[in-house]
């Protein structure tokens, strides 16, 4: 029985970096029941996944945040929204994309909401023909301005995400005598790929392999599918919908229609009359 999936954070003091480790093994599986993708396409996606939830670690207590990718050429939508108390909902769209594209051409959208924020925070980026990797570190170095990494497990479904800390936050050690992120990066990568490559690592051998590595260990919040949808949310949704194409133009003959969310899969059954109240409330 595979683990809850977890993001679990460390930060190695004598160098100054952080390290997230993201067990997806779980959430991949949960997905790969809920949305009917295959093939390439459903590749893609687990590495999308895989690559944007370790954001998760750069949000606050109480913050949320989306990411969603608008490829024009090849055209799909991605969306992926997470909080920081762990609970994520995505998808792709559509679900019959069968494609692993190797170039994404098109834009993408960070925003984050944090409490008592009136408006949220967004970031849109240009792609102009980059892989997924490529990507991920527009965001890092745009929207989060921080110098980051991720690694993406080919073999398991894990990932990990590598900061290097401003010098102004480390006095330990002098600044020319710190590795650089790409010099960081290897000498993790050279103790820790054959480690996650395998899959068989569980929540206690992670903790115990920083521990040797002299990491200490800053936080773990566990990673779940969790989606807000609602019969209500889904109401008001068609009840804007009949505001712009009027009653007839989405009911047409029927008294009632059903509602799927995108997310989750969950069918709603809308009554014309209920959409009737709601529009008069």
């Amino acid at each position: 029985m595979l683990e809850q999936s977890r993001l679990t954070g460390f930060i190695d003091q004598k160098a100054g970096f952080t390290l997230h480790f993201f067990d997806g093994q779980s959430v991949i599986r949960d997905l790969a029941l809920i949305h009917d993708i295959k093939g390439d396409g459903f590749s893609f996606f687990r590495d999308a996944v895989l690559t944007f939830l370790p954001l998760i670690s750069y949000l606050k207590s109480g913050e949320q945040f989306g990411f969603y990718i608008d490829s024009n050429e090849p055209w799909f939508r991605f969306k992926l929204e997470a909080s920081s108390l762990g609970y994520m909902r995505t998808l792709l769209f559509p679900e019959s994309f069968n494609d692993f594209p190797k170039k994404i051409n098109g834009n993408c959208r960070l925003t984050k909401i944090s409490p008592g924020q009136r408006e949220p925070y967004n970031t849109l980026l240009a792609l102009e023909g980059l892989s997924i990797a490529e990507v991920s570190n527009l965001i890092l170095t745009e929207s989060y301005q921080v110098k980051s990494r991720i690694y993406l497990s080919d073999t398991s479904d894990q990932s990990f995400i590598i900061q290097r800390l401003p010098d102004q936050q480390v006095d330990q050690v002098d600044a020319e005598d710190r590795p650089s992120l790409d010099e960081y990066y290897n000498s993790t990568l050279s103790t820790l790929s054959s480690f996650i490559d395998s899959g068989q690592a569980t929540y206690d051998d992670i903790i115990e392999h920083f521990k040797k590595e002299d990491m200490e260990l800053l936080t773990s919040t566990e990673i779940s599918f969790k989606c807000g949808c609602s019969r209500d949310r889904m109401l008001q949704g068609v009840a804007s919908l009949v505001r712009s194409e009027g009653i007839d133009g989405i009911f047409e003959d029927k008294d009632e229609i059903e509602t799927k969310c995108d997310y989750c899969k969950t069918f709603y059954l809308i009554t014309k009359d209920e959409v009737r109240t709601s529009l008069t409330q």
